[in-house]
């Protein structure tokens, strides 16, 4: 097949490659609605056939692009794994660098000796300090297809601690950067806490910050939701507050 290289060669006239191409990826992102997921394939044959780690079935090259949540994943999927292989090289030459930054250092200040007082653990000096806390969310993402057995295998809900904290929050595998809104419910139904931020990948992991104060919510358990700003339906997470 001859490459497009002009706009000659364009597939309408007035219309390049590019914006042809992302015209197609537009519409296969709401064209296709599939709330069921039905036939829609695990995710970690979705991460394989992105990452080229094998080459997709008869079945998947005719689902993917026509199910518009399967299309969204493997595209974030693809994306990530994009930007591995950047940062891998990238990544080689910063620690060549900082390698022999250090060993400069090192024979700059020989014979130097430096005193350095060993840390002590001080006994917190307000409460109101926020306390950094991760959770990951990709165990607890759905699967598709899954069994009863699958099912007994998931992890028991998050706990998180009664306190000011930041929380640093892994979404799902394939979950899109953007804006993300958080909100604690609690067995009630009832709207307790609601925060939002942006998700960036991160480490090849799409990663949201955003501070949560728990001080003035009673232990027990809530139901945590995240969604993206853009759409109504939020998904689901068991969290206990202790």
């Amino acid at each position: 097949m001859k490459p497009w290289k002009s706009e000659s060669d364009n597939i309408l006239p007035g219309i390049s490659e590019e914006r042809f191409m992302q015209a197609a990826r537009e519409y296969a992102r709401s064209a296709y609605p599939n709330p069921d997921r039905t036939g829609c394939p695990r995710r970690n044959d979705l991460e394989a056939v992105a990452r080229r780690k094998r080459p997709p079935s008869d079945d998947e090259v005719h689902h993917i692009p026509t199910c518009s949540p399967c299309f969204t994943e493997y595209e974030a999927i693809r994306k990530a794994w994009k930007r591995k292989r950047a940062f891998v090289v990238a990544g080689a030459i910063a620690a060549t660098l900082a390698v022999g930054a250090v060993s400069g250092t090192l024979l700059f200040r020989r014979g130097a000796a430096v005193a350095i007082p060993p840390e002590t653990r001080s006994v917190e000096i307000s409460k109101n300090l926020p306390r950094k806390h991760l959770i990951d969310l990709r165990p607890y993402e759905r699967f598709r297809g899954e069994g009863k057995t699958e099912r007994s295998l998931r992890p028991a809900s998050l706990i998180l601690e009664r306190a000011n904290l930041d929380l640093t929050i892994q979404l799902p595998t394939g979950s899109e950067e953007g804006r993300y809104v958080f909100e604690l419910i609690d067995s009630s139904g009832a709207h307790r806490i609601e925060f939002s931020g942006d998700a960036v990948i991160r480490d090849f992991i799409t990663t949201a910050e955003v501070p949560f104060d728990l001080r003035q919510v009673s232990p027990g358990p809530f139901t945590l939701t995240v969604r993206r700003m853009e759409l109504a339906v939020p998904a689901q997470y068991p969290v206990g507050v202790r």
